[in-house]
This record gives structure tokens, C-alpha cells and sequence, in this order.
């Protein structure tokens, strides 16, 4: 499933980001990387609220989209 659909309050592990160029960097420089535990924290119109890395960070719909997760 991607971040989008991914239930608020529940960790999960990045499967897979389907990105490139400089997005895809950011987003790896964050830690929104293969393997990395995340949790959704809100959802409020598509927009997240992540927790990643003891971090909270603000995800869009559109980048959420490309963000696929398990859950753990």
C-alpha cells in the first residue's frame, strides 16, 4: 500500500520509494529510505504527519502516493 493509505498510529517499514532526482534525495536525506520504520501520526486532506527517525515531518498527497509501505 502507499503512505496515503496507511493507517494513522500503526508503525510500518518503507518498501519501496518510487521517486527520482532530487525529490527522491531529500526524501532519503530525511530518512525515507528502504527499510526505515515510520508512522503515521495525522492525516488531515491527504496531507501526513510522519514520524520518522524520532522526527516529524509533513508529507503531501502527491509524495505520500509515491511512498510505499507494509505494515510492521
Amino acid at each position: 500500500m502507499n503512505l496515503l493509505m496507511a493507517p494513522v498510529n500503526t508503525p510500518l517499514k518503507i518498501i519501496k520509494v518510487k521517486m527520482e532526482g532530487s525529490q527522491e534525495r531529500q526524501l532519503s536525506s530525511m530518512g525515507f529510505v528502504a527499510e526505515s520504520e515510520i508512522m503515521v501520526i495525522t492525516e488531515n486532506s491527504g496531507n501526513l504527519i510522519v514520524n520518522v527517525k524520532d522526527c516529524r515531518v509533513a508529507i503531501g498527497k502527491e509524495i505520500a502516493q509515491k511512498i510505499v509501505v507494509r505494515v510492521k
